[in-house]
């Protein structure tokens, strides 16, 4: 129901006088529940979804809203919620995108304005799907053949992921814990995998991942051969680090450390996979879209300059510093990677590793811009990423 409320509050603004705003959250919610039924649930006829939503609101509002629920719903019922009745793409894009899309208007906007109405159509469109079930290979020898046959014989139907993740895609409906037994992997978007390819050869490296729960990022460097302690702020999210480790066999040390001051000597590499709005995995969550605030951004780019301020020093001379985030926004990436260079002149931006349309190693040359990892959904079909490679004088 999350990911098509925008098209339910729309159509539902129809037929209430005073909006969807005029209720109390409680009934808007029975309405958008009774809408969605109607709509989206074929398993449930429309009386039963309709009756059962007025006997919900007549318990929690009176007699009253119930009567103007049956009313709503029932008149929804009859002139169904196809494309037409929201506003044409054509004559109105935003309005299309921010309805039928169900997407905020805010965050509509600035896609149309950065990208043109087409393709923030396409970024939508990628939103509204279910997103793909990936598990990113642990073993270095293992091959995406070797590991889909492998799948296989369990009774598990996979196929290789995009170029340079490592990733097997599992068939909807698969039991991500039962591959997981199978296969020494872990679940991750081919664009998380891509952060940690745009490191480069990492074999034998010190690093540290410092905001590293749930561990995806942390177990990628482990892979590869880079001798990775994980920090986080969170005990507790750490944990989750320290599991997974169990489970690979990986020793991997954990500390408990807020990034802003690293109680570590300097590393060879060091990553920090920011916090952030995450407007790059809205498919994969997609309740966020409605919870995010326009503030928000600034907010998290604060946060994020004095993540970066306290990684800097955690870097050894000659060292990388790779600075990603699972945002699409341009405050979030470019604009943080700029004013921290302005404030740490010892830092230069270095271009990632060489990548092919079929390469094996790096990122594919599409989720590549310049020197910056740029996975965009509606053109990689992935979750969304930004990453930099800051190299240390």
């Amino acid at each position: 129901m999350v990911r098509y409320r925008g098209r339910l509050d729309y159509l539902l603004d129809l037929h209430l006088r005073d909006g969807l705003g005029s209720l109390r959250s409680g009934v808007t919610n029975l309405l958008r529940m009774g809408a969605y039924q109607l709509f989206h649930m074929g398993s449930v006829p429309g009386y039963a979804a309709v009756s059962e939503t007025v006997d919900q609101v007549q318990a929690l509002a009176g007699k009253g809203l119930a009567g103007m629920t049956n009313g709503v719903l029932r008149s929804l019922g009859r002139e169904g919620a196809d494309e037409t009745r929201f506003p044409s793409f054509d004559e109105d894009p935003r309005g299309y995108l921010t309805s039928w899309g169900s997407h905020p208007r805010w965050l509509i906007d600035r896609w149309v304005d950065r990208w043109g109405p087409d393709e923030a159509r396409r970024l939508v469109e990628f939103n509204n799907t279910v997103p793909g079930l990936y598990l990113r290979l642990m073993v270095g020898g293992e091959t995406l053949a070797s590991a889909v046959s492998r799948l296989a014989g369990v009774g598990i139907e996979a196929r290789p992921g995009p170029p340079g993740s490592r990733t097997v895609r599992l068939e909807a409906g698969t039991d991500p814990l039962r591959a997981l037994g199978a296969l020494p992997s872990i679940v991750q978007d081919p664009a998380a995998a891509w952060v940690v390819a745009h490191a480069g050869p990492v074999e034998g490296l010190e690093a540290a991942d410092l905001c590293a729960a749930p561990g995806g990022k942390t177990m990628g460097l482990w892979s590869e051969g880079a001798r990775v302690v994980a920090l986080d702020r969170s005990a507790p999210r750490l944990q989750r680090v320290a599991e997974t480790s169990r489970r690979l066999r990986a020793r991997i040390p954990t500390v408990v450390a807020a990034a802003e001051a690293v109680p570590l000597r300097p590393r060879d590499l060091v990553l920090v996979d920011a916090p952030c709005t995450g407007t790059g995995t809205l498919s994969r969550h997609p309740d966020a879209r409605w919870r995010l605030e326009p503030g928000d951004i600034e907010r998290m780019a604060r946060v994020q300059n004095r993540i970066l301020a306290g990684a800097a020093g955690a870097v050894r001379p000659g060292g990388l510093l790779i600075y990603s985030t699972c945002s699409l926004e341009p405050e979030e990436n470019e604009g943080r990677v700029e004013e921290f260079l302005r404030e740490h002149p010892g830092f230069i931006v270095e271009d990632g590793p060489d990548s092919t349309p079929d390469s094996t190693k790096g990122p594919p040359v599409q989720a590549l811009d310049g020197a910056f990892l740029r996975a965009l959904p509606q053109r990689t079909g992935t979750d969304g990423a930004f990453a930099a490679r800051l190299r240390r004088r």
